[in-house]
C-alpha cells in the first residue's frame, strides 16, 4: 500500500511539473515573440518603395477600424458615432506612418523616405491640424504634418532642422506661432515656427528643412516632453518614469516669443536660457496636457498597458495635480500621446500605429480621434 501510494504521489508530481512547463511555454512564447518583435522594429528601419509622405491608414482601413474601436465603449459612441456624419467619421488619418518625406540631415539637399516615423505631438490653429514625429533610429530628420482641418486632407510636411524627439507641439492663435519641444547637446528647448514661414514652406522646392523663429534653452527641466498654451503662457512638462513630473509656466513678451535670460544651471555655469518658478506637480508617465477653461487635463501612458486621460480642477494657488487629485480619470487605447482643445473638442493622438509599435499586442490606433467635452 505504502509503495502504491509513493508511486501515485511521483506520478502526481510529474504531472504537475509537466503541467507548470506548459503553462511557461504559453507564457513565454508569445513574450518572447513580441520581445523579439518590439525589440527588432525599434532598432530598424523598414525599406520602402514609395516616394512621397504615405496618406492611407497604416494598420486599418476606416471600417476596420471602427470596428475594432467598438469594444472600447464610451470612445467608440464618443470619438466616431457622435462624427458619423463628418469626413471619416469625425477621425483623421496620421499621415507618414508608412512612408514619409525627409531627409537625413541638414546639408543633405535630398530627399529621403523614412518608414519608421513616429508620432508625438498635435495641435490645431484655425486651419490646420499638426502632427509632430520622429525618426525611430535618428536616422532622419523629425517632421511636423500639416493637414487641413475642414477636409481631413493632408497638405504637406514641414522637416525640421535636427532629429530630436519633438514631444509635443502648441499654437499661440495670438502671436501665430507654432511651438515645438526639441533639445540640443541634452538641453530641453522650445522653438517656435511663424504661421508666415509654414505658409510659404514647401520642401520639394529646396529640399531644406524649415527655419525657425525662436529658439530657447529650458534650463529648469531635463525634458521638454509636452506642452501647450493658454492665454498668454506656454506651459512645459516633462515625462518621468521614476517619479513625479512638473509643469512650468512662461509668459510670452510682446515679440511672442519668451523671456531669455543669463541662467545658472549646474551650481558652476551659466547660459542664456529660460527658467522658472512657478510650476505644477503631476504624476509620473504624463504625455500630453490641455486646458477647458479652469480644468485641466493630462494624458498618461506607458508602454502596453492601457492609457489614461485625467481631470483635474485648476485653481490659485495650488501646485499639486498628481493622482491622488484627479475628479476623473478615464482608461483608453495603449500609446496615448498629447491630447489638444480646440475649443470645447478634445483631439486625442496615439504612437500605437507607428512601425516600432503596431506589432504589438493590443489595438494599434492609426487615426486622429476627437471628442466633444463641452456639447
Amino acid at each position: 500500500m505504502k509503495r502504491k501510494k509513493q508511486e501515485k504521489e511521483k506520478k502526481r508530481g510529474r504531472w504537475k511539473r509537466r503541467l507548470l512547463f506548459i503553462c511557461v511555454l504559453v507564457f513565454l512564447i508569445p513574450t518572447g515573440y513580441y520581445g523579439i518583435d518590439f525589440v527588432y522594429r525599434g532598432q530598424t528601419e523598414p525599406q520602402v518603395s514609395a516616394v512621397q509622405t504615405s496618406t492611407d491608414g497604416a494598420v486599418y482601413s476606416l471600417g476596420e477600424f471602427k470596428e475594432r474601436l467598438k469594444p472600447y465603449r464610451g470612445l467608440y459612441e464618443e470619438a466616431v458615432e457622435k462624427h458619423k456624419d463628418e469626413t471619416d467619421s469625425g477621425t483623421y488619418v496620421i499621415p507618414g506612418l508608412k512612408a514619409t518625406m525627409t531627409v537625413r540631415g541638414n546639408r543633405d539637399r535630398k530627399a529621403s523616405v523614412c518608414g519608421g516615423m513616429t508620432p508625438q505631438g498635435i495641435t490645431v490653429s484655425d486651419k490646420y491640424l499638426f502632427i509632430s514625429a520622429y525618426c525611430h533610429t535618428k536616422t532622419h530628420n523629425s517632421v511636423i504634418y500639416v493637414i487641413d482641418k475642414e477636409t481631413h486632407e493632408f497638405l504637406k510636411e514641414l522637416v525640421l532642422p535636427n532629429k530630436a524627439h519633438v514631444g509635443s507641439l502648441a499654437y499661440d492663435d495670438e502671436y501665430h506661432n507654432l511651438w515645438v519641444c526639441g533639445s540640443r547637446n541634452g538641453v530641453a528647448q522650445v522653438n517656435a515656427i511663424s504661421a508666415e514661414e509654414i505658409e510659404a514652406y514647401h520642401f520639394t522646392e529646396e529640399y531644406r528643412p524649415i527655419r525657425f523663429l525662436h529658439v530657447n534653452n529650458i534650463l529648469d527641466i531635463p525634458r521638454s516632453s509636452f506642452m501647450t498654451y493658454d492665454h498668454s503662457y506656454l506651459y512645459v512638462g516633462y515625462y518621468s518614469t521614476k517619479g513625479n513630473g512638473m509643469i512650468k509656466k512662461y509668459e510670452l513678451q510682446d515679440d511672442g516669443n519668451i523671456q531669455s535670460v543669463r541662467v545658472e544651471y549646474d551650481g558652476q555655469h551659466s547660459r542664456q536660457g529660460v527658467a522658472d518658478e512657478d510650476d505644477l506637480e503631476i504624476s509620473r508617465y504624463a504625455q500630453g496636457m490641455t486646458f477647458l477653461g479652469d480644468m485641466l487635463f493630462l494624458s498618461y501612458s506607458m508602454g502596453i498597458t492601457p492609457s489614461r486621460l485625467a481631470a483635474y480642477q485648476v485653481s490659485d494657488g495650488i501646485r499639486d495635480y498628481t493622482d491622488e487629485m484627479a475628479l476623473q480619470d478615464i482608461r483608453l487605447p495603449r500609446m496615448l500621446e498629447q491630447i489638444c482643445m480646440d475649443g470645447g473638442t478634445m483631439y486625442l493622438l496615439f504612437e500605437s500605429g507607428a512601425y516600432a509599435y503596431r506589432g504589438l499586442p493590443g489595438m494599434a490606433v492609426d487615426r486622429v480621434l476627437k471628442i466633444d467635452i463641452l456639447e
